[in-house]
């Protein structure tokens, strides 16, 4: 029997100098603790891609990551070695012992392709095994298992490149794909993001890049694709309140497998809509704390874990309002004792703001002088 654990997204450094400093440190291994709470205990990790929030993090963010990376490796026992190794087209034969964490690098860490990454540096130190448009046949004790690796690659580029590397599962075994991207089943916004059945077919694959957790088949082959979600919330979404972090694990029999989620306990976090409706800016104050007393009466309060507010506001102000009219210091300062607060105004505007733009946009069309539009 073969056990994996997956995870993504860790964005280690994420909240650096504020009181979230901590949350994608601790989640991570909280992450690696829940796994190996597992029996039998996973013998691979996988990253699949944003293990840092930078692309060049700050030393104190490196020397906590490779602490992490130290502890994880010593709490794995196996002692996985690469068998076979196909990149660039070629395929090698080996026998390497190599670390029981094998990742790829995200959109996070990605630099120009002559740099070293933060990815490549856990590598050097021999933290792990970093994957890049490679493929790995590994052994762990009595099993084998081939693992697939695409790092992170601008949308634009990324049909192509998957087309290029054109990875070939290994006959022997199961197969496992790590990829990095968006996808537009996901995300339908994101030009040139790839669909499912861009995907090869013949791997079961898990993404990262994608926040929140999600459960797909190929198109063609129903092989699982599993997007993994983040460990931490740095994007602060709809979807990522909704859903709970955590780590997969995969477990291979002789004929089957079995895919599970272990949700881990993370900060909590409360996303709010709220809908101006022509509403004056004391309105909209008055609504706002409503909200946050209505999360305050329904929450159980932990020490030290403040939980996480977002309110989204949209919609038209009162006429006569701008948008700057609404002052959000006093519920800062008000609430700041028990709540982290993050208040979005991008999609408010004001009643006469339309009217302002159709009066630019005439201006314009009609090229009046500069006496006339004064």
């Amino acid at each position: 029997m073969l056990k994996i654990a997956i995870l993504s997204d860790s964005h280690l450094g994420f909240g650096f100098g504020t009181e979230r400093a901590e949350d994608a440190f601790n989640n991570f291994e909280l992450a690696v603790k829940t796994a190996m709470k597992e029996e039998p205990q996973p013998q691979l990790i996988l990253l699949a891609g944003d293990i840092f929030h930078d692309k060049i993090p700050r030393q104190e963010t490196l020397g906590r990551a490779i602490e992490l990376l130290t502890r994880t490796n010593k709490m794995i026992k196996s002692r996985p070695q690469v068998l076979r190794k196909v990149k660039n087209g070629k395929e090698e034969i080996v026998k390497d012992f190599i670390p029981p964490v094998i990742a790829i690098w995200g959109t996070h860490e990605k630099r120009h392709p002559d740099s070293t990454n933060p990815v490549q540096i856990l590598e050097k130190a021999g933290l792990l095994y970093c994957l890049h448009a490679e493929s790995i046949l590994v052994e762990c004790g009595y099993d084998r298992i081939g693992i697939h690796g695409i790092s992170g690659i601008p949308d634009v580029y990324v049909k192509d490149s998957l087309k290029s590397w054109n990875p070939k599962p290994f006959t022997e075994t199961n197969n496992i794909m790590l990829i990095h991207q968006n996808f537009r089943e996901l995300l339908p916004q994101v030009e040139h993001a790839l669909v499912l059945s861009d995907l090869p077919k013949d791997f079961i694959t898990f993404c990262g890049h994608i926040h929140h957790t999600a459960q797909f088949v190929h198109p063609v082959s129903k092989k699982p694709i599993i997007f993994t979600g983040s460990t931490v919330s740095t994007q602060l979404s709809k979807s990522e309140s909704e859903k709970s972090k955590g780590v997969y694990m995969i477990e291979f029999g002789r004929e089957k497998y079995d895919i599970k989620f272990l949700p881990i306990r993370t900060r909590p976090f409360y996303f709010e809509t709220l809908d101006a409706g022509f509403k004056k800016p004391i309105e909209i104050l008055l609504e706002i704390n409503r909200i946050i007393e209505k999360i305050e009466k329904n929450h159980f309060f932990v020490e030290n874990e403040k939980p996480i507010i977002k309110i989204k506001i949209e919609g038209k102000l009162a006429e006569g309002f701008r948008v700057e009219d609404l002052n959000l210091s006093s519920i800062m300062k008000d609430h700041l004792q028990k709540f982290i607060i993050s208040i979005d105004k991008s999609n408010l505007v004001s009643s006469d703001a339309e009217q302002h733009s159709v009066l630019l946009a005439e201006i314009r069309d009609k090229k009046l002088s500069i006496d006339e539009i004064g």
